[in-house]
Order: structure tokens, then C-alpha cells, then sequence
């Protein structure tokens, strides 16, 4: 089975609520605004697109930016955000919803299907609906991966940074004597 066959099981968010969720960036990106993700787009975000990448499992992140990253530096700068969602959600079809705010999280079993609907609609939203997050299984490992949408409906009322914390990598992660990153990024 590939990481892009599997699927996980969305009743972890029914149980989780409300759920913490983890990202590591730049240091200057460290924010709830996503300005970075709209100028690199990733996988679940258009040119533009204001996007929040996190998992809800703490070490996720870290290997995701090195699956991301060149070998030949060691990171540097670096900040691990500790994210907060909050609600009292009902499922409703692919998603969750809580009445009170109209804000919403889908759920994506798998990747493939992430992908068909993001392929099928012009905009990433089909229909007008604005959720604040889309969850989808990370492609290294079996575990949720929750894309935040700072201009989703919802959004400021559920999501909160709980910390942010400076984060190095462990030299041992990079081939020996790999020189740690000095400019300012």
C-alpha cells in the first residue's frame, strides 16, 4: 500500500475535540497568517492562497520539512507552534461543523480523494463553502495532517497559538559535518 491508498479513520476528531495541532517554520513565519503558503504554494493551497500546513502529531512536521529539505545545510531559524482548535462539532456528511460559528473542517480520507476534489474544482472550495481547515493523511506517515485556512469561516473563532518554541534540528539527522545554515531566512 502506498501513502497515497491509505486511509484513516475521521472519528479522531470527534474524539479530540478540541485538538492541538503542530507546525514548524521559519521563525518569521511562525504566525496564524499563512502569508507564506500564499507565496509557496504547497499541495492543498493555490498561488495566493493563504495556508497554514500542521499535523496533529508533534513529530510529523519535522519529518515533512526534511523530506522538504536539501542535505547539504543543517536548518536554522526555526519555530515549532503549538496550535489550538476549538468547537463543539457535529459531524455532518465529510466534515465537521459547529452551528454556533458556521465554521467547518473537512475531512479527506485519503490523499486521493483530497487530490480528485482539488483537481475537479476551479477553486479549492466548490460550492462557496469557506471551511477554515481541510484535514488529509500525511503522505510520510499515517497520521492527519490539517491544512488551516486563515480566511476560512470560523477560523478566528477556533483557532489559537497556544506557543511557539525555537526548534534545531539534531545534527545527526544530516550527513556528518553538514554546516548549519547562518543566513537569515
Amino acid at each position: 500500500m502506498t501513502p497515497e491508498d491509505q486511509s484513516l479513520d475521521p472519528e479522531f476528531f470527534l474524539a479530540h475535540q478540541p485538538f492541538t495541532l503542530y507546525r514548524l517554520a521559519r521563525a518569521k513565519y511562525a504566525n496564524l497568517s499563512g502569508i507564506g503558503a500564499a507565496l509557496a504554494p504547497g499541495r492543498w493551497n493555490s498561488s495566493g492562497q493563504e495556508a497554514i500546513y500542521t499535523s496533529t502529531e508533534v513529530g510529523v512536521p519535522v519529518l515533512e520539512m526534511l523530506a522538504h529539505t536539501p542535505k547539504d545545510l543543517i536548518p536554522s531559524n526555526l519555530a515549532l507552534m503549538k496550535i489550538r482548535v476549538s468547537g463543539q462539532w457535529t459531524a455532518h456528511k465529510n466534515a465537521l461543523f459547529d452551528a454556533k460559528t458556521s465554521g467547518s473542517l473537512w475531512i479527506y480520507r485519503s490523499i486521493a480523494e483530497t487530490r480528485d476534489d482539488f483537481q475537479k474544482s476551479q477553486h479549492w472550495f466548490p460550492g462557496g463553502d469557506n471551511p477554515f481547515a481541510v484535514a488529509v493523511p500525511s503522505v510520510i506517515v499515517p497520521v492527519w495532517n490539517v491544512v488551516l485556512y486563515p480566511k476560512g469561516i470560523g477560523f478566528w473563532d477556533h483557532v489559537s497559538l497556544e506557543s511557539i518554541e525555537p526548534f534545531q534540528f539534531d545534527p545527526r539527522l544530516f550527513p556528518e559535518n553538514t554546516p548549519v545554515e547562518t543566513a537569515q531566512q
